[in-house]
């Protein structure tokens, strides 16, 4: 009985460790490009999928939690540095391993097709980037429902008037509980060989202007998360990503 549970104890200080270690990744200023590309495999224990397209009408990105706090705009910064009106794809890199199941690793919307040499974490516009009470500012956005969305500024607009009135017609109700959870469970139903059960990301489109955002499953769940600025060799921006899990880490 001590055998095991010293064994244990020693599992769960080596997962901590690595834990810790994951965090430090996803929060750096500057995170190498090899590394991300190397996610973007497929073998036996990576995946990656394109989860869909968003609709970019003002080229404005925000990227938050979805649901907890997208619709109340708190703590849903758009990024800085804005992207030509277009429409963009985002994939995810996946990975699948004992110790910590199949986890959501790298969310990365293509601006271009060519090559990122360098990774620098995104700013806020100062309107809407997160105030600390020193003056400050705090880059990234917090996750406390276990998602994030990629989403044009126009379009995250829209999505809370689509919140407010489907509340109105629901009162009582939940949005994830009562609504999305059923385009999760579609999403699994169609690739359950890249998702948890239930469903880890979805395209949603708003059934009032049509326009397009993605939601995706927040790696180890809430925290807080920061994005990064992909650029190629001429300069130009041509992804940006949320790192989530170092697959590196945890021997996938």
């Amino acid at each position: 009985i001590r055998a095991y549970w010293m064994e244990r104890a020693k599992s769960q200080e080596s997962f901590q460790e690595k834990f810790e270690e994951n965090t430090k990744f996803r929060t750096q200023e500057a995170i190498s490009a090899d590394a991300i590309e190397s996610q973007f495999v497929k073998n036996e224990s990576r995946y990656y999928v394109e989860v869909g397209q968003i609709d970019c009408p003002t080229g404005q990105i925000v990227i938050a939690d979805p649901l907890a706090y997208l619709p109340s705009r708190q703590f849903s910064p758009v990024l800085a540095e804005s992207v030509p009106a277009g429409t963009y794809s985002v994939d995810v890199s996946i990975c699948r391993q004992q110790e910590i199941g199949l986890r959501m690793c790298t969310a990365r919307l293509k601006i271009k097709d060519s090559k990122v040499v360098t990774y620098k974490r995104a700013t806020a516009t100062k309107e809407t980037a997160i105030q600390l009470k020193d003056g400050g500012t705090l880059e990234g956005f917090p996750v406390d429902a276990g998602m994030i969305c990629f989403c044009d500024a126009e379009v995250a607009e829209e999505y809370r008037k689509f919140i407010d009135k489907w509340y109105a017609e629901n009162a009582g109700g939940n949005h994830y509980d009562d609504y999305f959870a059923a385009y999760f469970a579609e999403s699994y139903e169609k690739m359950p060989a890249y998702q948890r059960e239930g469903g880890d990301f979805i395209e949603w489109t708003n059934p009032d202007t049509e326009n397009r955002m993605i939601m995706i499953a927040s790696g180890f769940g809430d925290g807080f998360y920061n994005s990064y600025y992909g650029y190629d060799g001429d300069g130009e921006l041509c992804e940006i990503i949320v790192p989530m899990v170092n697959p590196d880490i945890w021997g996938c």
